[in-house]
């Protein structure tokens, strides 16, 4: 302490002078008395160094006065971004639910409309090979789901039921190179068999050359089999070539249902 005060004498004698003349100036002032030339000599003095501490006061007080201001808007910020998130999360929900209501409306009003009994399923898992395209349902033999039911939703055929547990059950996608459907063109009436391929589209074989298929004909269950009832759309024409070698054209139907983004299917009762 000693040492620090040697090192600054000079700065503490001045500090001292200035606090000393600041009171001196203060004490004649409350007195009311005139002004002597000492006093003016160290007004004239201190006068800087009032102003200097004036202006720090009042810069200290508005740093304080922004800094609480500034600390007050980013509360607010906070809770604004957390209001947000909320509102943001809320409306996720309630438009995740619009969608269900809607898919889950599609596919009531088409079960009102058809003749035999059917229940809804949701679907929880997909099948992780590309080669073997299935799906898993959350009904099972205790739902009364059998195997070779046939499974569809309101836009057309989507498969069959494979394997069936207690509250689960496995779904052949009609694109499976392992599914077969009788099928009828509904235009010309022109039966086949419609079987799956590792694409996203299935071919219509055993259709003779001289028989009338075009692009853009709707492909329809033949109800032959005891799977499928008769009617049940199950694709389009997509592609006809009638210059291969052999009997039979090469069709291409592509079908009506898109399977990637299946969430609830309709098991159809025999």
């Amino acid at each position: 302490m000693l040492n620090l005060i040697k090192r600054y004498r000079l700065l503490f004698t001045a500090l001292f002078f200035l606090f000393f003349a600041l009171v001196l100036v203060t004490l004649y002032a409350k007195e009311g008395k005139e002004t002597s030339l000492i006093q003016k000599v160290l007004l004239q003095i201190t006068f800087p160094f009032q102003q200097g501490a004036q202006k720090t006061v009042l810069w200290m007080k508005g740093v304080g006065e922004d800094y609480l201001l500034l600390a007050g808007v980013r509360q607010e910020n906070k809770d604004l971004k957390r209001a947000l998130s909320t509102l943001q999360e809320e409306n996720n929900r309630l438009r995740e639910a619009l969608q269900t209501d809607e898919r889950l409306r599609k596919l009531s009003a088409w079960q009102a409309q058809y003749p035999h009994k059917s229940r809804v399923a949701q679907i929880y898992a997909r099948g992780p090979s590309s080669w073997v395209k299935t799906l898993m349902i959350n009904k099972g033999e205790k739902d009364g789901v059998a195997k070779d039911m046939a499974v569809v939703i309101a836009e057309g055929v989507v498969g069959r039921v494979i394997e069936v547990s207690p509250g689960t059950a496995k779904v052949l996608l009609v694109t499976d190179a392992n599914s077969a459907i009788d099928v009828i063109v509904q235009g010309s009436r022109v039966q086949g068999i419609l079987e799956g391929t590792i694409e996203e589209v299935c071919i219509l074989k055993y259709v003779q050359k001289n028989e009338e298929v075009q692009e853009g004909d709707v492909v329809v269950t033949s109800g032959q089999g005891g799977i499928f009832p008769k009617g049940l759309v199950v694709g389009k024409v997509s592609g006809v070539d009638r210059k291969r070698h052999g009997i039979f054209q090469y069709i291409e139907v592509t079908p009506s249902v898109d399977l990637s983004k299946l969430e609830e299917v309709l098991v159809l009762e025999k």
